[in-house]
């Protein structure tokens, strides 16, 4: 009966990834109530029962982790990004997101790009140290 109910044992999501369908995933690592490894486990669980990390990545899903936020928003980090248009312009365009760029009030001036999982942001070694432009994902 707990498979039934618990969203934790839904994994292949195969039939919605055939017919076009797209989804973000995203985590603060620094949440106090739900572990971010929890979501990196279900995604790549998912990612193996619907068909591989790499097919599901390529053409289906991306994971997102936020580097010093709490749970959904907060704390010392770059909580604020558009994942919605981020999707909208995978559906409508095409392009699968590699990164988004994250602001935010505790850090007034600086950005970052948050990269899909399993790559992080990685100083380039020049440009502005508050910039996201001067991070690549690795």
């Amino acid at each position: 009966m707990d498979r039934l109910t618990n969203t934790a044992y839904w994994t292949n999501l195969s039939s919605y990834f055939g017919r076009g369908g797209k989804l973000l995933f995203y985590h603060g690592v620094s949440d106090p109530w739900f572990s971010a490894l929890d979501t990196v486990n279900y995604y790549e669980r998912m990612a193996a029962d619907s068909g591989g990390m790499e097919l599901v990545r390529e053409k289906s899903s991306r994971a997102f982790l936020v580097p010093g936020m709490g749970h959904c928003s907060s704390g010392a980090t770059l909580d604020r990004f558009d994942l919605l248009s981020a999707v909208v312009n995978w559906v409508e365009d095409g392009k699968a997101p590699d990164a988004v760029v994250a602001t935010g009030p505790a850090f007034p001036g600086r950005s970052r790009p948050l990269c899909a999982y399993p790559q992080h942001a990685q100083y380039k070694g020049q440009g502005d140290p508050e910039s996201a432009a001067s991070f690549e994902c690795r």
